[in-house]
């Protein structure tokens, strides 16, 4: 798929390019597009210079990742003392109009979503009338409609309400479109997929499988944009609302969760290994992963801004180097069940120097383990960074059985559905012999009324997917964001003054850490959950600082690291509503020529 993609991108780029000065002008012929949309072959490369966008900056290191933090989860790792004007601005809540990623990105998704429109336009008025029962032709349509949904997900979840337009444009139209209210959208978008999902193909029935959108990945989105629909956001008078219909789109959610549950189920396989074929370029049908963007040769920045740590590719090893810029608040770390399958999985204490030795890191830079570009089958070059061409999952099937057990608890409690649906994900974390304890007693506990089951399903997401850049988008929802960043602040400011203290409620955890080195050059750590208080063994001779490293111990006040992340946000309580939502920038503003204006005190 890899190379079919990135074949298909380069020819459908000349075809359209071909078109772009005929499509601008003003004959009223459509010859170009009868063209392109007269056989299969020519549709299917069309429909990839959807995909293609992708491929972009604006989504690899930007929209799908960097502009998801920072919440209680996920964290930048290079926030400074100020302002830099740069993507650090988004994490600290301290965007401009000048920030030059707000215009890459909205730039990106509206072209993606004209192009998604031209497709749909090909299609429904050319393909689909010559053979309206040619099941590639309707995947393909599914295919651009959950495209332009996604990125019109991604636009409101940063932008709130945005211009819609379901028309591919032309020459004479009217450019200078108003916000229409996410509301609106957001149903649009809903039963647009609503229509096309039964008409889909499942991935096992795909050639290129997981990597092209399928019926079971718009079944999933179509409960995601529900609960988005259902779930709170920010106005512009700066209060967090939901509509007084909200319900009916948590019925939504439930009853598409259901029809893939039913439909198409698939047990959990092993944790680590979902990713670890991400990394060995491994695509699995009827797996966790649903849909994953595929990233031909050269292109996608999983393991590189995210993922584990690798320096000095050019002058020692052939695997290329990093730039980590996401990884987890400590906080996160420790929020975990020590015996949790998916804490190693996920969290990485570790990185590689330039001898490809393991190194532990900082407190302050635990990474994402689920990637890891030491991995792929074949070196990517010692002069290799960006371009890692691991791909990048947009759903699992995890995350639905998650969805499923959310939406019946809002509509019905704690039912046995909901509660099969919590104990499925949490089987998988754990080793069968503890599921008495951590499964069953643990739902039998949470399971007690509606709210604890809310809580349980707010932590069972962080843990499961963790580094995957869900959670800002699920804490707005939930109206929690404020609250979780205040309390996190809080907690690593405890834990630090705790451990610099030796006593308090978190004086147990590591002041510091302490590990050896093997000789395979992997370290083991002697103490990773609890402060040592013994005579440290000799071998284990790599002391690190962490949790005393986030206390400043000369000014007896909270580490940079507490102080810097959530700067913007200065509300210690979590009563006031974070502002999320990011300001257009200025030239956005200016092409519109009045249609549009900040909002948000921007």
């Amino acid at each position: 798929m890899k190379c079919s993609i990135y074949i298909g991108v380069v020819m459908a780029a000349l075809l359209l390019g071909g078109c772009k000065k005929f499509l601008e002008s003003d004959s009223p012929s459509r010859f170009p597009e009868e063209y392109v949309f007269s056989s299969e072959s020519d549709a299917r490369k069309s429909v990839y210079m959807v995909y293609a966008l992708f491929n972009q900056d604006a989504f690899t290191s930007r929209v799908s990742t960097l502009f998801a933090g920072n919440t209680d989860v996920e964290v930048g790792l290079t926030v400074g003392a100020s302002p830099d004007g740069a993507r650090r601005d988004l994490w600290s809540f301290e965007a401009t109009t000048s920030n030059a990623d707000l215009l890459t990105v909205w730039n990106n998704a509206y072209s993606a979503i004209n192009r998604a429109n031209e497709c749909e336009y090909g299609l429904t008025t050319i393909a689909l009338p010559k053979a309206p029962n040619n099941v590639n032709y309707l995947n393909m349509l599914g295919e651009v409609k959950a495209l332009r949904a996604y990125w019109y997900m991604l636009l409101m979840h940063h932008w709130g309400d945005v211009p819609l337009n379901t028309k591919p444009s032309r020459a004479g139209d009217n450019f200078y479109l108003p916000r229409t209210g996410r509301d609106s959208i957001l149903t649009f978008l809903i039963n647009d997929l609503i229509a096309i999902e039964p008409k889909m193909q499942w991935a096992d029935q795909l050639t290129n499988g997981i990597e092209i959108i399928n019926r079971e990945f718009v079944t999933a989105l179509i409960a995601r944009l529900a609960l988005m629909r259902g779930g709170y956001w920010l106005y512009p008078d700066m209060e967090m609302k939901r509509k007084e219909d909200y319900l009916d789109y948590y019925k939504i959610a439930n009853t598409y969760c259901k029809k893939l549950v039913e439909l198409k189920p698939r047990a959990l396989t092993d944790f680590a290994t979902v990713f670890m074929n991400e990394n060995k370029y491994i695509k699995p049908v009827n797996d966790d992963i649903l849909y994953e963007v595929a990233y031909p040769p050269g292109y996608g920045d999983v393991g590189w801004c995210t993922g584990v740590g690798v320096t000095n590719g050019t002058s020692y090893h052939s695997f290329g180097s990093t730039t980590i810029q996401f990884g987890f608040a400590p906080s996160y770390y420790y929020s975990f069940d020590t015996t949790d399958l998916r804490l190693p999985a996920t969290c990485s204490l570790i990185s590689y120097n330039d001898t490809l030795a393991q190194a532990p890191v900082a407190v302050t830079s635990i990474t994402i383990n689920k990637w890891n570009r030491i991995l792929v089958p074949t070196p990517l070059g010692p002069a290799s960074a960006k371009g890692t061409s691991i791909n990048w999952p947009l759903m699992r099937y995890a995350d639905v059985l998650l969805m499923l057990a959310e939406s019946e608890n809002e509509l019905n409690g704690p039912t046995e559905i909901a509660k099969d649906a919590l104990r499925k994900v949490r089987q998988r974390a754990f080793p069968v012999a503890q599921w008495g304890e951590k499964v069953e007693n643990y739902l039998a506990t949470q399971a007690s009324g509606k709210v604890g089951f809310f809580n349980a399903i707010v932590n069972e997401r962080a843990w499961e997917l963790g580094g995957e850049m869900i959670r800002k988008f699920d804490l707005v929802r939930w109206n929690l964001y404020s609250r979780k960043i205040a309390d996190t602040r809080n907690l690593l400011n405890q834990m630090g003054q705790d451990a610099v203290a030796g006593v308090g409620t978190y004086s147990n955890l590591p002041d510091y850490l302490y590990a050896k080195r093997n000789a395979d050059k992997s370290v083991t750590f002697l103490n990773r959950f609890q402060k040592y208080t013994g005579a440290v063994p000799a071998e284990y001779s790599i002391k690190t600082t962490w949790m005393r490293g986030l206390w400043n111990t000369t000014t007896n006040s909270p580490a940079n690291y507490n102080l810097w992340q959530w700067r913007g946000y200065t509300d210690n309580t979590g009563q006031t509503p974070v502002r999320y939502v990011l300001p257009l920038h200025g030239s956005v503003i200016t092409a519109a020529q009045g249609s549009l204006s900040n909002q948000y005190g921007y």
